[in-house]
């Protein structure tokens, strides 16, 4: 075992589809005179490598529509008014009551969420593989304590699906165990490129708060287009078919926006990670040159390439979304309409996993929408990692500790509600319940936006072993030894 940990130092191990076959080689690139040597040198030259793009703007024409659509639902929300109701009622402009303890509230808590979200990193730094494990035997224990109750309430009929989802779990985590320590080790890495660039957080909450100003001027102009469209009689109004439609482009432009600004994090993460694999020195601080770099370039030259991914989803979603509501009001061909929901849905989930791996490479070379997919799925195919990809081992766990963290979040609000009644006091004997749900909803929401983060890193870092694993032994040492012993 010590000669095999010694060798570590000297070769590195070149990952390939079954950890068995993998060979090693000498950092420093010298022949060697065995045939394994001569097959690494083969499975280098095959494999595809990215490179640094030209400095140019790439898929403008889809970034130029993106704009346009933005300066479009903001002038409606500017030059479009809002109707006076029948009555002739209009906004007295008092504030809710209570409403300064409630915002009060809101931010403490937000704080309180931040800082247990911030501070759960280091802990998921040393636990990486505990943690992985233990999302795993959750998924299976929910499902049997799903089928308990169902027994205990006589509903058999939940009681065979709870089992039944018990059974796929464990046959999934029997599946998947052996990868764990992959995963772990991926994990753990990810977390320490976050870690060292924390600022890439700051930039993640800032675009997070741009969506949110985007959905309330969307919001503005629905309630503006309905207002001017519908049709009232007796107090009950309806949307005639133009306002349908153009609600409808409101609810594509939102999914569009959504989608735009949750890549643009990607990619931003996608960057600064590759540069922290490839340059440390220029990527391990508060602030460092590589996030700045990353997310001048995901706003400038690559935001072409982002709004293209980005509105194929858009365009996904929003047929799931007319097909759903035709369905709902509609008895006529409902079998059709819900086989063609489902297909939709199965089609928006192919989108969103080729855009998840597609934006790496344009966050770390730069490539156009379409040739960065096609690279780095060929990259993923040649080294036999389809189904290290497809597992979501570490976006799972991700999932359970932001569910932990927001019920923590929770407690911390009836701890607050407690020590500051005054805050909600306006909610009398509802004030506990309403600290905690909102405490809860905050939580899930700051917890969300930093495990997002840490899942585009993990996925980065996938890419960068897969294709540079020389470069991570030189420049990462210890979290590249744990990544080659692991697989």
């Amino acid at each position: 075992m010590e000669e095999e940990n010694n060798s570590l130092t000297e070769k590195l191990i070149v990952p390939t589809a079954d950890p068995e076959d993998a060979v090693e080689v000498s950092p420093t690139g010298e022949d060697e005179e065995n045939q394994a040597g001569e097959d690494v040198d083969e499975t280098e030259q095959a494999l595809t490598r990215g490179e640094k793009q030209p400095v140019q703007f790439r898929d403008a024409p889809f970034a130029v529509l993106f704009y346009l659509q933005v300066i479009a639902v903001v002038a409606v929300a500017i030059f479009v008014p809002v109707k006076k109701t029948a009555d002739g009622n209009e906004d007295t402009g008092e504030a809710i009551p209570g409403q300064k303890g409630v915002f009060l509230f809101c931010l403490v808590m937000a704080g309180v969420s931040f800082a247990m979200a911030a501070t759960s990193l280091a802990a998921m730094t040393v636990h990486s593989e505990s943690l992985i494990q233990t999302s795993l035997l959750f998924s299976i224990f929910m499902s049997v304590l799903m089928a308990v109750l169902a027994i205990l309430q006589n509903n058999v009929a939940g009681a065979i699906f709870g089992f039944l989802l018990a059974a796929v779990g464990s046959c999934y985590a029997c599946a998947v165990w052996r990868r764990i320590p992959f995963a772990a080790a991926n994990l753990k890495t990810g977390l320490t490129a976050v870690r060292k660039n924390f600022g890439i957080t700051f930039i993640a909450y800032f675009l997070v708060a741009l969506s949110v100003v985007y959905m309330t001027v969307v919001l503005i102009d629905v309630v503006a287009v309905f207002s001017q469209t519908s049709q009232c009689e007796d107090g009950a109004c309806e949307e005639g078919d133009t306002g349908s439609f153009i609600l409808m482009l409101f609810l594509f432009a939102l999914f569009w926006t959504q989608q735009v600004i949750k890549n643009t994090i990607h990619v931003t993460v996608a960057g600064t990670v590759g540069e922290w694999w490839f340059n440390p020195t220029n990527a391990s601080s508060f602030c460092s040159g590589a996030i700045s770099g990353s997310f001048f370039r995901a706003t400038t030259y690559s935001f072409g390439s982002i709004c293209f991914g980005s509105l194929l989803v858009a365009v996904i979603q929003t047929l799931r979304q007319i097909l759903h509501n035709a369905r709902r009001n509609r008895d006529q061909n409902s079998i059709l309409l819900c086989i063609a929901e489902c297909v939709l849905a199965c089609l928006e989930d192919l989108a969103k996993v080729f855009n998840q791996w597609a934006y790496i490479y344009v966050g770390l070379y730069g490539y156009k929408y379409v040739e960065a997919g096609k690279n780095v799925m060929t990259l993923l195919r040649q080294r036999g990692w389809t189904t290290i990809i497809t597992d979501d081992l570490v976006s799972n766990t991700l999932s359970l500790i932001c569910v932990v963290l927001a019920a923590l979040t929770g407690c911390a609000g009836l701890i607050l509600n407690a020590a500051v009644g005054s805050w909600l006091e306006g909610l009398g004997d509802n004030s506990s319940g309403f600290a905690f749900m909102v405490a809860f909803v905050i939580g899930l929401f700051i917890s969300s936006v930093m495990m997002g983060v840490v899942d585009s890193a993990v996925n980065t870092v996938i890419v960068c072993f897969a294709e540079a694993p020389a470069e991570g032994q030189a420049n990462h040492p210890v979290l590249s030894e744990e990544m080659v012993g692991a697989w």
